[in-house]
């Protein structure tokens, strides 16, 4: 209440300030204000990005104080937030030159350095400052700064010896905690991510944000039931921890169990507005479920709190397609596409709906752009294929496998369905050669083969080829 207080008077004192400066520049007279005054007065302009008060503040306050670096490191900031960072860089290696044992100098310069990305000289400044500072939480917030500049240069290794160190000193640091989880993840390193937490929750059982952190390693590794132990294990701890929620949530979906899924989301939301997310979320589960009336309520919610949530427009596409609503289905999935317009799975499912639709020629223009965007997609080409077949032009359906399998070689479901297109042109010979080397490579493709192809049994030679690979 009394940190509210003081806000509430600072505020005030700044407003004061600011109302006192401006009658000054309406009535065209000079006031005397103290450096302090005019630091908290340019800090005021900046906050509120009155970018010209600001350097009119400024250029008052370095005409009655030109001699003090404090004012001067105001500038530099005022530059750096008005895009001038260079310009910010001449007045602070000035101010370097004048002062060497100004920490601010060193920070300003990192904040810079950091901001134009050349992250190795951000940390030598943080490094120039350290040794200046002596106040032991100042030099833990720079300490955490040089971790972070480490993360940007994907020096993941060099980020968490600075912040398992800061971790040591202080264990109840929540935000190193946060910070250490998210290194990992940036590493792609998760048996010692989870090796890390488990061996800090031996010492710190208690801690609700390293149970949490240790179930968000699980869940990458795909330990999901593991992971979902160490959410409720930080939830028996913080029990409106909702973001414990929403993630075992998530954990509990890749297992299949929607109904669950469902449940813990909705528990979430008792402790947090829910968000279009955990809307999408469910409704997503809800289409898992097939309960297509339930999934689409819960995608319009997810559009009705953020009308451009993509995904959300998609989602109501999808069931729209299941039930045979293919213009609705439309209707949506060209939103989604006008949102994210180079999104593979939306020209994807586009192209499906008009498939549907007998609307072949369109349908090509869109698994074209999925191969535009995606050409690593292994399915893009049976289904360009299929379209080609659909208006009876065979050559180009083969001729689009052949592009497929001059971009993915070992994709010996297009070598499959190749040697079915083959056989339909009546090339026995070449069709048996093609499912030869397909089978040679991955066997368990005959039932695909036979599934796409029934009539392939009444040729012997394939039969024959079958049956081999059959024992």
């Amino acid at each position: 209440m009394e940190e509210d207080f003081d806000s509430y008077n600072d505020a005030n004192d700044e407003l004061e300030l600011s109302n006192r400066f401006e009658q000054m520049l309406e009535n065209e007279e000079h006031y005397f204000f103290d450096v302090e005054e005019f630091e908290d007065l340019i800090d005021f302009y900046l906050d509120k990005n009155e970018m010209e008060k600001a350097k009119q503040a400024i250029d008052f306050a370095l005409e009655q104080h030109p001699n003090s670096s404090a004012l001067k490191i105001k500038q530099a900031q005022y530059l750096i937030e008005n895009h001038q960072p260079n310009k910010g860089l001449e007045i602070l290696n000035a101010l370097e030159n004048m002062e060497p044992f100004n920490p601010e100098v060193y920070l300003n310069k990192a904040n810079i350095y950091s901001q134009i990305r050349q992250h190795q000289k951000a940390i030598e400044n943080y490094y120039k400052a350290l040794k200046i500072i002596d106040d032991k939480t100042e030099k833990a917030n720079i300490y955490f700064n040089i971790a972070f500049e480490h993360e940007n240069l994907a020096q993941y290794d060099k980020a968490l010896v600075i912040l398992k160190e800061l971790l040591q000193e202080n264990p109840e640091n929540e935000t190193v905690l946060y910070e250490i989880s998210f290194c990992y993840n940036l590493k792609n390193d998760t048996e010692s991510s989870i090796e890390f937490f488990n061996s800090f929750i031996d010492e710190h059982p208690y801690s609700y944000l390293a149970w949490f952190s240790l179930g968000i390693a699980y869940n990458k590794a795909e330990l999901y039931e593991k992971a979902i132990d160490a959410y409720d294990y930080a939830l028996a701890i913080k029990e409106d921890f909702s973001s414990a929620y929403f993630n075992k949530a998530n954990s509990l979906a890749m297992l299949g169990r929607y109904e669950d899924a469902i449940a813990t989301f909705k528990e979430a939301s008792t402790f947090e507005e829910p968000d279009s997310t955990t809307f999408y979320y469910i409704g997503e589960c809800y289409e898992k479920l097939e309960d297509y009336t339930n999934a689409e309520d819960y995608y319009y919610k997810a559009i009705n709190l953020d009308p451009y949530y993509a995904d959300a427009y998609a989602g109501i596409a999808v069931v729209s397609e299941y039930q045979k609503k293919n213009h609705v289905a439309a209707f949506y999935i060209q939103k989604a596409i006008d949102l994210e317009t180079n999104n593979a799975d939306f020209w994807y499912i586009y192209g499906d709906i008009l498939c549907n639709l007998a609307n072949y020629e369109e349908a090509i223009e869109c698994f074209n752009k999925v191969i535009e965007i995606d050409d690593e997609n292994e399915e893009i080409w049976l289904d360009l294929s299929e379209a080609y077949l659909n208006l009876e032009n065979i050559d180009s359906a083969l001729n689009v496998l052949e592009q497929g399998l001059e971009k993915q070689p070992t994709n010996y479901q297009i070598i499959t369905r190749k040697s079915a297109l083959l056989l339909k042109q009546g090339k026995v010979q070449s069709a048996n050669e093609q499912l030869s080397i397909a089978l040679t490579n991955q066997p368990q493709l005959i039932e695909d083969f036979l599934d796409y192809y029934p009539e392939a049994t009444s040729f012997p030679e394939i039969l024959q080829t079958i049956e081999h690979f059959k024992k």
